[in-house]
C-alpha cells in the first residue's frame, strides 16, 4: 500500500492552501447574483507551488495520483489534477476561518481516497462516491463562507444587522464554479472582505500557537489582591502568566517577587484587553479572566468570525457601527477608521438591539418622549409614588393628538402602568437624559443615540448603564463631524444653536449607515485581540451550535 491514510495528503495541503486559497489578495464579496466564470478574474492556479508558503511541506504528486488512478472514471467535473488539490485544500484550511473541516467530509474523503488508491482497479462507484463527498463539501464550505454556518434567526433572534446574502441565482452560481478549474478563487471571493475578519483570523492563529505551546497554567493567589509595592511570591507567577500573552515583562532579577511599575503596567493592559476596570491591581474580577482557558478563547473569536460571516460586506462607503460589546462607537470612511467614541448601551435587562439604518438628522436641545418600555417601568411608578416628580423633571402629560393634559384631571388612584392612556414628554434642559444632542435612524426599538447629563459614567471601562439607546461622551464633536461639509453648518452656528436652548432639526445632507452590533472578541491592525465580557449572554448558544456537526 502506497500510504496508510490519506493523512499525508491532507496535512501536507496546507501550502498549496496558502497560495491557491487564502493566499491572495483581499477577499471579494459575494457575487452569486453574477455567476459568470470564475476562473477569468484570477491568476492561473497551473503556477509552481512553493512548498516554502506554508507551514509544512506539500507533496503534489500524490494528489496527482489519486487522479491518475482514476482515469477515465472521474467526471470532467472532477478530473483536474489541480482543482482536486485546491477542493482538499480548502477543506482543511476551513480551520482557519473558525470552522470544522469535518464539516466537510474530510475523513470520509480520506477513507474513499485510501481506498482508490490502494486498490488494483478503482471502482466507478468509489470515484462516484470521492466526487460526491468533493461537490457536498464545496457547496458545504461555499454556503457557510458566503453567510454562515449558522442562522442568527436561530442561534441569535435579536441580530438584525444587515445580512450577506447569496441572492436569487445562488444555485446557477455553485453550478458554474463547479464547472471551471478555479474553485479557489471561488471559495475566496465569498470570504467576508471586512478587515476585522481578517484580523481575527490572526488571532485565531496566535492563540492556537498559544494552546499548542501549553497554553498558561491557572494563577493562584492567597492574597485577595496584589498591587504595585507589594512583595509576595505569587508576583512572580503573575509576571509570568501575563508574558504568555503579552511577551516577557522586565523585572529586577535580586528582587523577582516585587510588585513594580512595568508589572503595574502590563496588568493595566491586561485589563484594558479584557474588558476590566483597569487600575492596576489583580484582583478577583483579573484573577478569573487570567484563568479563562486558552480553549475558551478560541472558541469565543471562532463565535465571533461566524458573526462577521452573517455581517454584510456592504455596510456603506461611509458608516457609523456601535459595538454594544465594547462600549464604542466608530465612525468608517473609505475603509478607514476617523472617528471613535466612549458608549454607553442597554444594560443585561434592557439590551441594546442589533439592527442597522440609516441616519437622516439629528437633533440638538431634543425634548425626551418617554419610550413605552421606560414609561410603564420606571416613570408611571414613580409619579404615582411622588406627585411632584412631573414638575421636578419638567415633563409634560400628552394626549396622543398632542394636546397637554392637566396632571390634576387624571385620578392617579386608578392608573398602573398597563393603563395609561397618554403620553409623558420631558422638555429640552439640564436634566434631559438625551442632553444637547440626539442623532436619528429610523428603527423598530426606539432606539438611537445621544448625549448625556451623566457623563461621569464615560469613566468606567464597562459601561451597560442605558435602557437600550446609545450614549456617547463627545456629541458635539459627532455633530460637527457629520457636518463638516455642509457649509451651511459651521462649529460656530452649531455652538450658537446648542447654546440658545432652543429644540432644532437639522437634516443631513449625506445621511449615513448606522450598524449596532455584538462582537464580544475585536482585533486591531497590529495583532492586538481584545476580549469582551458577553454581557448579553450570546456567545454560549452559538459556541455550542458551532461545534455540532450539521452533516
Amino acid at each position: 500500500m502506497i500510504v496508510s491514510r490519506i493523512t499525508h495528503l491532507i496535512s501536507g495541503l496546507a501550502a498549496a492552501a496558502m497560495i491557491l486559497y487564502f493566499g491572495s489578495s483581499t477577499p471579494g464579496r459575494v457575487s452569486a447574483d453574477s455567476p459568470g466564470d470564475p476562473s477569468a478574474s484570477s491568476g492561473s492556479v497551473n503556477e509552481p507551488v512553493n512548498p516554502s508558503a506554508g507551514p509544512v511541506s506539500f507533496n503534489a504528486g500524490f494528489i496527482s495520483y489519486l487522479r491518475e488512478k482514476g482515469e477515465g472514471l472521474f467526471s470532467p467535473r472532477w478530473d483536474n489534477t489541480d482543482k482536486l488539490i485546491q477542493m482538499i485544500s480548502a477543506i482543511y484550511n476551513s480551520s482557519e476561518e473558525g470552522l470544522d473541516p469535518e464539516d466537510y467530509n474530510l475523513t470520509e474523503i480520506e477513507k474513499m481516497a485510501e481506498t482508490i488508491i490502494a486498490s488494483q482497479e478503482p471502482s466507478h462507484d468509489d470515484i462516484s462516491r470521492i466526487e460526491s463527498l468533493l461537490t457536498d463539501a464545496f457547496i458545504r464550505l461555499s454556503s457557510d463562507m458566503a453567510t454562515g454556518k449558522t442562522s442568527p434567526a436561530t442561534i441569535d433572534p435579536e441580530w438584525k444587522a444587515v445580512r450577506r446574502i447569496t441572492g436569487e441565482r445562488w444555485d446557477e452560481y455553485i453550478d458554474s464554479t463547479l464547472n471551471t478549474k478555479d474553485i479557489a478563487l471561488a471559495i475566496r471571493n465569498l470570504t467576508p472582505g471586512h478587515r476585522e475578519y481578517l484580523n481575527l483570523k490572526k488571532s485565531l492563529a496566535r492563540y492556537r500557537q498559544i494552546d499548542s505551546a501549553g497554553g498558561w497554567g491557572t494563577f493562584t493567589s492567597s492574597l485577595p489582591k496584589i498591587e504595585k509595592g507589594m512583595r509576595h511570591p505569587d508576583v512572580s507567577s503573575l509576571r509570568k502568566r501575563l508574558a504568555v500573552t503579552q511577551g516577557p515583562i522586565g523585572f529586577d532579577p535580586e528582587d523577582e517577587e516585587f510588585f513594580d511599575q512595568a508589572l503595574h503596567d502590563q496588568v493595566v493592559v491586561f485589563q484594558q484587553r479584557n474588558g476590566l476596570e483597569a487600575d492596576g491591581v489583580a484582583g478577583k474580577s483579573t484573577v478569573e479572566a487570567l484563568n479563562i482557558p486558552v480553549s475558551e478563547r478560541i472558541s469565543t473569536i471562532k463565535a465571533n468570525l461566524e458573526r462577521w460571516r452573517w455581517l454584510s460586506d456592504d455596510l456603506g462607503e461611509n458608516y457609523i457601527m456601535v459595538n454594544a460589546a465594547d462600549y464604542n462607537l466608530r465612525f468608517f470612511g473609505n475603509g478607514e477608521q476617523q472617528f471613535t467614541s466612549k458608549a454607553i448601551v442597554g444594560t443585561s435587562k434592557r439590551p441594546t438591539p442589533v439592527f442597522s439604518s440609516v441616519m437622516k438628522y439629528l437633533v440638538v436641545n431634543p425634548d425626551w418622549t418617554v419610550p413605552p418600555q421606560i414609561l410603564k417601568q420606571d416613570v408611571i411608578p414613580d409619579v404615582i409614588r411622588d406627585s411632584g416628580y412631573l414638575q421636578k423633571k419638567n415633563m409634560r402629560i400628552l394626549a396622543r393628538d398632542g394636546s397637554v393634559v392637566d396632571p390634576s384631571t387624571i385620578d392617579w388612584n386608578q392608573v398602573s402602568a398597563n393603563r395609561f392612556p397618554y403620553m409623558i414628554r420631558q422638555e429640552p434642559g439640564k436634566g434631559n437624559p438625551l442632553g444637547q444632542i440626539k442623532f436619528m435612524f429610523p428603527n423598530q426599538y426606539d432606539v438611537y443615540i445621544h448625549d448625556t447629563p451623566s457623563h461621569w459614567q464615560f469613566s468606567k471601562n464597562i459601561r451597560p448603564f442605558s435602557s437600550g439607546c446609545i450614549r456617547i461622551d463627545n456629541v458635539r464633536d459627532l455633530a460637527r463631524f457629520l457636518l463638516k461639509d455642509d457649509p451651511d453648518w459651521n462649529t460656530g452656528r452649531l455652538d450658537e444653536e446648542i447654546d440658545n436652548g432652543r429644540s432644532r432639526t437639522i437634516i443631513l445632507k449625506n445621511p449615513v449607515p448606522v450598524h449596532i452590533v455584538y462582537f464580544t472578541v475585536w482585533a486591531d491592525n497590529d495583532g492586538t485581540t481584545y476580549f469582551w465580557k458577553d454581557i448579553y449572554n450570546r456567545d454560549r448558544q452559538l459556541i455550542r451550535t458551532l461545534k455540532k456537526d450539521y452533516r
